[in-house]
């Protein structure tokens, strides 16, 4: 194995779903850096082109491809035209997502319906889709984004939580069928991060100490954190790991 030179990614395709927001830009970003060529999904355009500013520097292809993901048909043409931009797709980040914070007895069926159907539908069949196009090349790596929700029982987060644990079970499973194929699939699972969708909490400075307290760190996680441990899986070290999360989260799980 080439230890040095672990995370070239030269000549490798990586599509990022959900690669607008902090960690979906971080991971673009870092895959950039590695040499690949990359294709971002999402829905905010200005956003999209602040991402691929950062990313173009490293001379690859940099692509972003509007997507709603609640709309299935949308999540298969998005790969379908991934596979022509950078002909072919090696790196599934199935990363897009978002939370609904409110008490399981508030709940909608409206909440529910669209929340699992961006959070765990959607990367269900991008990752169906993204397979037919790696099983081609019999090789593939496959990394879905789940949470610490999909390990703990936090308040007010019963449908992300059913969402993300979702993604873990289902990494599982599609590990299990595609390994004949050499496609890995795992899941990485991040604890607290600054992002848009925790500013919320981090801002609260009593909810911000009290969750810095749970953390045997004593701080939050950084993107680059969870971005490296995005490319290790993608990586060479990582092949021999499938249908594995890893809990990125400053030992919150540990006690």
């Amino acid at each position: 194995m080439d230890y040095k030179n672990l995370f070239d990614f030269k000549g490798k395709k990586v599509l990022v779903t959900g690669g607008t927001g902090t960690l979906g830009a971080e991971f673009a970003c870092a895959f950039a850096e590695c040499g690949a060529d990359v294709v971002i999904s999402g829905r905010d355009l200005q956003r999209a082109e602040e991402v691929l500013k950062r990313c173009r520097p490293y001379g690859n292809t940099y692509e972003f491809i509007k997507c709603d993901l609640s709309d299935v048909s949308m999540t298969a043409e998005m790969v379908k035209q991934t596979s022509v931009v950078l002909g072919g797709i090696d790196i599934l980040c199935n990363h897009a997502g978002f939370s609904i914070r409110k008490p399981a007895s508030e709940c909608t069926e409206e909440d529910w319906d669209k929340l699992i159907g961006i959070d765990l539908k959607a990367p269900f069949f991008t990752a169906c889709e993204a397979a037919k196009i790696m099983k081609e090349n019999k090789w593939g790596r496959i990394i879905n984004t789940a949470s610490v929700s999909s390990a703990r029982g936090h308040k007010n987060l019963s449908i992300y939580a059913s969402a993300k644990g979702g993604i873990s079970q289902m990494t599982k499973v599609l590990a299990n069928e595609w390994a004949e194929e050499d496609i890995t699939v795992n899941a990485v699972a991040p604890g607290y991060v600054p992002s848009a969708q925790t500013s919320d909490l981090i801002k609260d400075e009593m909810k911000k100490k009290e969750l810095l307290a749970k953390i045997p760190l004593g701080r939050f996680g950084k993107p680059e954190e969870i971005a490296a441990a995005i490319l290790f899986l993608a990586s060479p070290g990582g092949s021999y790991i499938t249908g594995q999360t890893i809990y990125i989260e400053g030992g919150r799980l540990i006690d």
